[in-house]
């Protein structure tokens, strides 16, 4: 036992039981992918929501994400009956089990879904914001700090591999319904690693950083103009999607997009960070096909909710592989390197899906249920990967003393620019007029979808020019290669 414990704490570095909560909430955010297969039979027989419908839920589903500055300004600066983490922690937790509890009872209306989801979602915001915060408030040292992250990420992604295949046993066995209310014990997790929680350096400096009239990051007033932004822009949305004002979302969009520049107005528009903002911003908000891809393996193919749980489960776990195999290569290779081949590579990847529509399985002579499988298998392993040269150029673009606030500022920019994916997947769909009763132009749609995807590579030479300087200066060796010891 002392063996494997000597060999655990090499490999996953030391651990203590205050950890516990942080730890737990990142799993179950991940675990919540056990309802993935569920939604969508809830969405296409339950609901009967069409493509277009489903990714327009989707838009409003993204934007609490881009609002977890104010439910961090919140947790710093107001506390709830004294408490400035563990009442935030069990509100999010409150609302993710509602959301998740109406899902397996009443919702039966797009409506209801709609507020059902974003329940579920803010409260998962919520939760990661107070985990994110008792990160640093728990630790001791700045390596703790470190080691909290690292093993935050595996958790996260840990659980998402740990309910791959039974998103689809639940889904096909108890139900859809029955399996959101497996979903909302979740939380319930969370809530019962609560007596490990104690806050600890980190409570009195951030309390004494946020008192009223100091001049520090939330001082001065400035706390509580972020909470009237953060609320006053979370009211029109809420207002223009009651009244169905015509183009809601596209006024939604552009309100954000001014606030995010005024934002990195004040921080300081660089060249770099101008780059680095239109980069992120067009390869995430290119869009996708939509749910109605999803809808035709069901209808067509026969894809059950047991197959589409293994191609979940393989997805899964050979995405955290890519990222495990290719991460010293995407570190060392420029930005913009890494994003061409990505895209180019997913592109080719993709061609697999539109032949399946066209019958290329039956060309082959084998099964749609192989075809898919193998084009799974070869495509997974890129589907972390855009994600990491994205956080790298942030980071190389931030300007010295204002790292975090860049960060905030940047992880709100993609949240949003997924909030406009989902957008432009709602006017293709439209555009091809994809529903559950006609997938006659979902052909057309997936190669447009394929099409576009490559648009983003026309700002690659503006990132690659500059980056120019930067590689001229870098040392041909990286700073772990340096230190590295046989």
């Amino acid at each position: 036992m002392g063996y494997v414990g000597k060999v655990g704490r090499r490999i996953f570095g030391g651990y203590r039981k205050t950890w516990s909560p942080i730890l737990l909430t990142y799993f179950c955010y991940g675990a919540s992918a056990v309802t993935a297969v569920a939604d969508v039979f809830f969405q296409k027989d339950t609901l009967k929501l069409t493509p277009s419908e489903v990714a327009g839920i989707a838009f409003w589903l993204g934007l609490p994400w881009s609002m977890k500055m104010v439910a961090g300004v919140a947790s710093d600066v107001y506390p709830i009956l004294g408490s400035r983490r563990i009442a935030y922690l069990l509100l999010g937790c409150v609302a993710s089990t509602a959301g998740f509890l109406a899902m397996a009872g009443s919702v039966a209306t797009r409506t209801g879904y709609l507020i059902a989801a974003l329940l579920i979602t803010i409260g998962f915001m919520v939760q990661d914001v107070v985990a994110d915060a008792l990160s640093v408030e728990v630790a001791k040292t700045d390596e703790e700090i470190g080691q909290i992250q690292t093993l935050g990420r595996m958790a996260t992604l840990g659980g998402g591999i740990s309910v791959g295949y039974l998103s689809g046993w639940l889904a096909e066995t108890i139900g859809t319904r029955a399996t959101f209310g497996v979903a909302a014990l979740l939380p319930v997790l969370v809530v019962l690693s609560v007596p490990f929680a104690r806050p600890g350096r980190g409570a009195a400096r951030v309390t004494a950083t946020a008192a009223p009239g100091d001049g520090g990051p939330l001082g001065g007033g400035k706390a509580r103009m972020v909470m009237l932004v953060g609320l006053g822009y979370a009211a029109f949305g809420v207002i223009l999607e009651m009244l169905d004002v015509p183009f809601n979302q596209e006024i939604v969009l552009t309100v954000s997009v001014a606030l995010i520049a005024l934002l990195l107005q004040r921080v300081g528009i660089s060249r770099g960070v101008a780059v680095a903002s239109i980069v992120i911003f067009l390869f995430r908000a290119t869009p996708d096909v939509g749910q109605g891809y999803s809808y035709w393996a069901i209808d067509r193919l026969g894809f059950d909710q047991r197959f589409l749980g293994l191609l979940a489960q393989v997805s899964s776990i050979l995405s955290l592989g890519g990222l495990l195999l290719f991460r010293k290569s995407i570190v060392r290779r420029p930005v913009s390197f890494t994003l061409f081949w990505v895209v180019i590579a997913g592109t080719l990847l993709y061609l697999p899906n539109v032949g399946l529509f066209y019958g290329l399985h039956e060309w082959l002579g084998i099964s749609a249920r192989t075809l898919a499988f193998i084009d799974t298998t070869i495509s997974a392993p890129l589907a972390q990967l855009t994600m990491v040269p994205m956080l790298i150029l942030i980071a190389k673009s931030a300007p010295g003393g204002a790292e975090a606030t860049m960060f905030a500022i940047m992880a709100s920019l993609m949240n949003l620019a997924l909030s406009a994916s989902q957008l432009f997947t709602r006017y293709l769909n439209d555009l091809f007029a994809v529903t559950q009763q006609d997938y006659s132009n979902l052909g057309q749609l997936m190669i447009v979808v394929g099409l576009v995807n490559l648009l983003p590579l026309l700002a690659l030479p503006l990132l690659w020019k500059a980056e120019q300087p930067a590689l001229a200066e870098a040392p041909h060796v990286l700073p772990s290669e340096q230190v590295e010891t046989p």
